[in-house]
C-alpha cells in the first residue's frame, strides 16, 4: 500500500474524532450530496466530465491500487479510460456514513458502489475531503478508498 495512504488512514480517525463536534455548513452538505449524485450519474451515463466537475483543480484521487491521480484534468481522463474499458454502470450508489467539518474542509466517509455491464461490482468504503473554494463552492480536495479489513 502507498505509504502516504497508509499514514493518512492512521491519522484520519484521530482528526475526524477531534472534529466530530463541528456542525456541517448546509451549503457544504448540499454540495456533497450533489457531488455524490454526480458520481452516480456519471458512472451510469458514462460521463467522466460530470464526475470530474466535482473535483477542485488541484485535487488528488487515489484509486484502490494506490496510484494517485493529481489534478482535475487527469482525474477526468482516468474516468474516461475507466468507463471506456468497463462501460457504463448498470447501477451505482453512494451512501454517506458520516461527515464532520473543520474550518474550510469537510471530511466525509461512506460506501460507494457500481455494478458494471458485466455484473462485476466495484467500489467500497471511502474517505473524501471537500474544500470550500474561493467562490464559496465546495469541491473534492482528496479522495481515497478505505481498505476493508473484514475477515482478517
Amino acid at each position: 500500500m502507498n505509504p502516504i495512504i497508509k499514514a493518512l488512514l492512521l491519522v484520519s480517525p484521530l482528526a475526524l474524532s477531534a472534529a466530530a463536534q463541528n456542525a456541517i455548513d448546509p451549503a457544504a452538505r448540499r454540495a456533497i450530496d450533489a457531488g455524490n449524485q454526480a458520481w452516480v450519474d456519471g458512472m451510469k451515463n458514462g460521463d467522466a466530465a460530470r464526475i470530474a466537475e466535482t473535483y477542485g483543480e488541484d485535487a488528488v484521487d487515489c484509486p484502490p491500487d494506490g496510484n494517485c491521480i493529481h489534478g482535475r484534468a487527469a482525474i477526468e481522463n482516468y474516468f474516461k479510460q475507466r468507463l471506456a474499458k468497463s462501460g457504463r454502470a448498470q447501477a451505482a450508489s453512494v451512501t454517506t456514513a458520516g461527515s464532520v467539518q473543520q474550518g474550510e474542509f469537510v471530511y466525509e466517509w461512506g460506501h460507494a458502489e457500481a455494478t458494471l455491464a458485466d455484473g462485476k461490482r466495484v467500489g467500497g468504503r471511502y474517505l473524501t475531503a471537500w474544500e470550500r473554494q474561493a467562490d464559496g463552492s465546495w469541491k473534492i480536495f482528496r479522495n481515497m478508498p478505505i481498505p476493508d479489513d473484514r475477515g482478517r
